[in-house]
Protein backbone atom coordinates (compact mmCIF):
# COMPACT_ATOMS: atom_id res chain seq x y z
CA UNK A 1 0.00 0.00 0.00
CA UNK A 2 2.80 2.44 1.06
CA UNK A 3 4.34 1.58 -2.50
CA UNK A 4 1.46 2.53 -3.88
CA UNK A 5 0.91 5.62 -2.66
CA UNK A 6 4.76 6.62 -3.12
CA UNK A 7 4.45 5.97 -6.68
CA UNK A 8 1.30 7.79 -6.80
CA UNK A 9 3.03 10.79 -5.44
CA UNK A 10 6.20 10.19 -7.36
CA UNK A 11 4.03 10.23 -10.78
CA UNK A 12 1.91 13.74 -9.81
CA UNK A 13 5.00 15.19 -8.85
CA UNK A 14 6.58 14.22 -11.86
CA UNK A 15 3.10 15.82 -13.97
CA UNK A 16 3.08 18.72 -11.97
CA UNK A 17 6.63 19.54 -12.78
CA UNK A 18 6.19 18.78 -16.68
CA UNK A 19 3.19 20.89 -16.19
CA UNK A 20 5.40 23.64 -15.06
CA UNK A 21 8.24 23.17 -17.21
CA UNK A 22 6.49 23.24 -20.47
CA UNK A 23 3.64 25.97 -19.31
CA UNK A 24 3.46 28.09 -22.16
CA UNK A 25 4.91 31.49 -22.68
CA UNK A 26 1.20 32.51 -23.40
CA UNK A 27 0.33 32.27 -20.04
CA UNK A 28 2.47 35.62 -19.72
CA UNK A 29 -0.70 37.38 -20.98
CA UNK A 30 -2.58 36.80 -17.54
CA UNK A 31 -0.54 39.20 -16.13
CA UNK A 32 -1.74 42.97 -15.41
CA UNK A 33 -0.45 45.04 -18.11
CA UNK A 34 -0.95 48.76 -18.58
CA UNK A 35 -2.93 49.64 -21.49
CA UNK A 36 -0.29 51.63 -23.26
CA UNK A 37 1.49 48.13 -23.76
CA UNK A 38 0.69 45.94 -26.54
CA UNK A 39 2.58 42.73 -26.78
CA UNK A 40 2.82 40.79 -29.74
CA UNK A 41 2.97 36.48 -30.83
CA UNK A 42 4.54 34.85 -27.77
CA UNK A 43 6.16 31.47 -28.44
CA UNK A 44 8.29 28.96 -25.93
CA UNK A 45 7.61 28.71 -22.57
CA UNK A 46 7.44 30.96 -19.67
CA UNK A 47 11.62 29.79 -18.69
CA UNK A 48 12.75 30.35 -22.28
CA UNK A 49 10.32 31.78 -25.03
CA UNK A 50 10.20 34.80 -27.56
CA UNK A 51 8.00 37.86 -28.08
CA UNK A 52 7.88 39.35 -31.46
CA UNK A 53 7.39 42.72 -30.99
CA UNK A 54 6.05 45.12 -28.00
CA UNK A 55 4.91 48.33 -28.20
CA UNK A 56 4.62 51.11 -26.08
CA UNK A 57 2.85 54.26 -27.56
CA UNK A 58 4.04 55.13 -30.52
CA UNK A 59 7.50 53.04 -29.98
CA UNK A 60 8.27 49.27 -31.13
CA UNK A 61 11.08 46.89 -30.19
CA UNK A 62 10.91 43.33 -30.95
CA UNK A 63 11.76 40.60 -31.12
CA UNK A 64 12.46 40.01 -27.43
CA UNK A 65 13.85 36.45 -26.00
CA UNK A 66 14.22 35.48 -22.22
CA UNK A 67 16.29 32.21 -20.67
CA UNK A 68 14.99 32.02 -17.37
CA UNK A 69 17.40 30.86 -14.56
CA UNK A 70 16.00 28.35 -12.98
CA UNK A 71 18.17 27.48 -10.21
CA UNK A 72 18.29 30.81 -8.99
CA UNK A 73 14.93 30.33 -7.49
CA UNK A 74 16.56 27.58 -5.56
CA UNK A 75 19.98 29.30 -4.64
CA UNK A 76 19.31 33.15 -4.31
CA UNK A 77 15.53 33.24 -4.48
CA UNK A 78 15.49 35.29 -7.27
CA UNK A 79 14.21 35.74 -10.50
CA UNK A 80 16.81 35.88 -12.97
CA UNK A 81 16.87 35.67 -16.86
CA UNK A 82 19.32 36.42 -19.72
CA UNK A 83 17.14 38.53 -22.22
CA UNK A 84 18.12 39.91 -26.26
CA UNK A 85 15.94 42.31 -28.07
CA UNK A 86 16.33 44.04 -31.37
CA UNK A 87 14.25 46.50 -33.04
CA UNK A 88 13.34 47.32 -36.59
CA UNK A 89 15.09 51.10 -36.47
CA UNK A 90 18.53 49.84 -35.11
CA UNK A 91 17.91 49.37 -31.47
CA UNK A 92 19.45 45.97 -30.11
CA UNK A 93 20.60 44.84 -26.52
CA UNK A 94 20.73 42.05 -24.12
CA UNK A 95 21.22 41.80 -20.02
CA UNK A 96 20.43 39.83 -16.91
CA UNK A 97 17.40 40.86 -15.54
CA UNK A 98 16.27 39.61 -12.04
CA UNK A 99 14.00 40.17 -9.37
CA UNK A 100 14.54 39.82 -5.39
CA UNK A 101 10.83 40.46 -4.63
CA UNK A 102 11.96 43.84 -4.00
CA UNK A 103 14.09 45.53 -6.60
CA UNK A 104 15.06 44.92 -10.65
CA UNK A 105 18.17 44.75 -10.89
CA UNK A 106 20.19 44.46 -14.46
CA UNK A 107 23.76 43.91 -15.13
CA UNK A 108 26.14 42.86 -17.95
CA UNK A 109 23.84 45.24 -19.86
CA UNK A 110 24.76 46.44 -23.33
CA UNK A 111 22.31 48.12 -25.32
CA UNK A 112 22.97 50.21 -28.81
CA UNK A 113 20.96 52.21 -30.82
CA UNK A 114 21.33 55.03 -34.03
CA UNK A 115 21.99 58.59 -32.50
CA UNK A 116 19.59 59.68 -34.88
CA UNK A 117 16.53 58.33 -32.74
CA UNK A 118 18.27 61.09 -29.94
CA UNK A 119 16.97 63.48 -32.57
CA UNK A 120 13.34 63.11 -31.87
CA UNK A 121 14.06 64.52 -28.10
CA UNK A 122 16.14 67.01 -28.65
CA UNK A 123 14.89 70.58 -30.54
CA UNK A 124 17.71 70.74 -32.90
CA UNK A 125 17.52 72.89 -36.47
CA UNK A 126 16.68 72.17 -39.56
CA UNK A 127 18.94 70.66 -41.74
CA UNK A 128 20.91 69.35 -38.80
CA UNK A 129 21.50 65.48 -38.49
CA UNK A 130 23.09 63.11 -36.03
CA UNK A 131 25.55 60.14 -37.28
CA UNK A 132 27.08 57.63 -34.99
CA UNK A 133 25.79 55.07 -32.30
CA UNK A 134 24.87 55.42 -28.78
CA UNK A 135 26.19 52.41 -26.59
CA UNK A 136 24.24 52.01 -23.65
CA UNK A 137 26.86 50.18 -20.74
CA UNK A 138 25.39 49.26 -17.35
CA UNK A 139 27.96 47.13 -15.28
CA UNK A 140 25.39 47.29 -12.57
CA UNK A 141 21.60 48.75 -11.59
CA UNK A 142 18.61 48.55 -9.54
CA UNK A 143 15.37 49.90 -9.26
CA UNK A 144 12.75 49.66 -6.86
CA UNK A 145 9.05 51.61 -7.21
CA UNK A 146 10.94 54.55 -5.42
CA UNK A 147 13.25 54.67 -8.49
CA UNK A 148 17.09 54.33 -8.94
CA UNK A 149 19.08 52.67 -6.36
CA UNK A 150 22.45 52.28 -7.74
CA UNK A 151 23.88 52.24 -10.90
CA UNK A 152 27.41 52.06 -12.13
CA UNK A 153 27.37 52.97 -15.90
CA UNK A 154 28.89 54.39 -18.93
CA UNK A 155 27.21 56.21 -22.06
CA UNK A 156 29.10 56.89 -25.40
CA UNK A 157 28.27 58.02 -28.59
CA UNK A 158 30.19 56.20 -30.77
CA UNK A 159 31.95 58.00 -34.12
CA UNK A 160 29.96 60.97 -33.37
CA UNK A 161 29.11 63.16 -36.08
CA UNK A 162 27.21 66.23 -37.10
CA UNK A 163 26.04 66.76 -40.77
CA UNK A 164 25.19 70.27 -41.42
CA UNK A 165 24.05 72.15 -44.68
CA UNK A 166 27.40 73.53 -44.83
CA UNK A 167 29.65 70.03 -44.20
CA UNK A 168 30.34 67.73 -41.82
CA UNK A 169 31.66 67.95 -38.60
CA UNK A 170 33.42 64.65 -36.86
CA UNK A 171 35.82 64.11 -34.39
CA UNK A 172 33.42 64.87 -31.48
CA UNK A 173 34.18 63.46 -28.20
CA UNK A 174 31.18 62.27 -26.25
CA UNK A 175 30.92 60.17 -23.47
CA UNK A 176 29.59 60.05 -19.48
CA UNK A 177 29.52 57.96 -16.35
CA UNK A 178 26.53 57.29 -14.93
CA UNK A 179 25.09 57.47 -11.32
CA UNK A 180 21.93 57.42 -9.51
CA UNK A 181 20.84 61.24 -8.06
CA UNK A 182 17.69 61.26 -6.09
CA UNK A 183 16.53 58.07 -7.33
CA UNK A 184 16.63 59.50 -10.76
CA UNK A 185 19.52 58.96 -12.89
CA UNK A 186 23.06 61.59 -14.18
CA UNK A 187 24.68 61.13 -16.25
CA UNK A 188 28.10 63.27 -16.40
CA UNK A 189 30.30 63.78 -19.21
CA UNK A 190 33.44 66.11 -21.20
CA UNK A 191 35.63 65.34 -23.40
CA UNK A 192 38.15 67.60 -25.88
CA UNK A 193 39.51 66.96 -29.41
CA UNK A 194 41.21 68.76 -31.75
CA UNK A 195 38.02 70.52 -33.50
CA UNK A 196 35.82 70.68 -30.18
CA UNK A 197 35.49 70.27 -26.20
CA UNK A 198 32.72 69.82 -24.35
CA UNK A 199 31.24 69.10 -20.91
CA UNK A 200 27.46 68.07 -19.96
CA UNK A 201 25.08 67.16 -17.98
CA UNK A 202 21.57 64.82 -18.20
CA UNK A 203 19.40 64.19 -15.72
CA UNK A 204 15.94 62.08 -15.62
CA UNK A 205 13.75 62.15 -13.25
CA UNK A 206 11.71 58.94 -11.63
CA UNK A 207 8.95 60.77 -13.39
CA UNK A 208 10.55 60.58 -16.94
CA UNK A 209 11.40 64.28 -17.21
CA UNK A 210 14.49 64.71 -18.42
CA UNK A 211 16.97 68.01 -18.70
CA UNK A 212 20.40 68.59 -20.43
CA UNK A 213 22.98 71.27 -19.84
CA UNK A 214 26.73 72.19 -21.11
CA UNK A 215 28.45 73.47 -23.14
CA UNK A 216 30.40 73.04 -26.52
CA UNK A 217 33.66 75.23 -27.13
CA UNK A 218 35.46 74.67 -31.19
CA UNK A 219 38.91 74.19 -31.14
CA UNK A 220 42.05 74.75 -33.62
CA UNK A 221 40.83 72.00 -36.19
CA UNK A 222 36.98 73.29 -36.00
CA UNK A 223 35.90 74.02 -39.31
CA UNK A 224 35.41 77.56 -39.74
CA UNK A 225 31.89 77.37 -41.80
CA UNK A 226 30.34 75.54 -39.06
CA UNK A 227 30.68 78.70 -36.62
CA UNK A 228 27.90 79.96 -38.14
CA UNK A 229 25.04 76.71 -36.59
CA UNK A 230 26.79 77.41 -33.23
CA UNK A 231 24.77 81.20 -32.78
CA UNK A 232 21.57 78.95 -32.39
CA UNK A 233 22.86 77.99 -29.43
CA UNK A 234 23.53 82.00 -28.50
CA UNK A 235 26.69 84.17 -28.38
CA UNK A 236 30.00 82.48 -26.71
CA UNK A 237 31.19 83.54 -23.25
CA UNK A 238 34.60 85.38 -22.58
CA UNK A 239 35.91 81.36 -23.08
CA UNK A 240 34.67 80.77 -26.21
CA UNK A 241 31.81 78.41 -24.88
CA UNK A 242 28.78 78.09 -26.29
CA UNK A 243 26.22 76.91 -23.31
CA UNK A 244 22.99 75.08 -24.26
CA UNK A 245 20.29 73.89 -21.55
CA UNK A 246 17.35 71.56 -22.63
CA UNK A 247 14.26 70.14 -20.97
CA UNK A 248 11.45 67.72 -21.65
Amino acid sequence: MKKKIVLGLACTLVFVLSVVIHAPASLLRLAPLPPELKVGAIEGTVWKGRIAQIRWQDYTVGPLRWDLQVHRLFTAATLEADIRLRSSDGVKGKATVSFDGHAVSLSRALVSAPAQLLASSVALPANVAIEGHVDLVLRDLAFTEAGCQRLDGQLQWQQAALRLPMGRLADIPASATLRCEQQGILAEGQGASSSLSNKFSLSITPSGRYSVSGWLKPEAAFPPPMKEPLAWLGAPDQQGRYRFSFRG
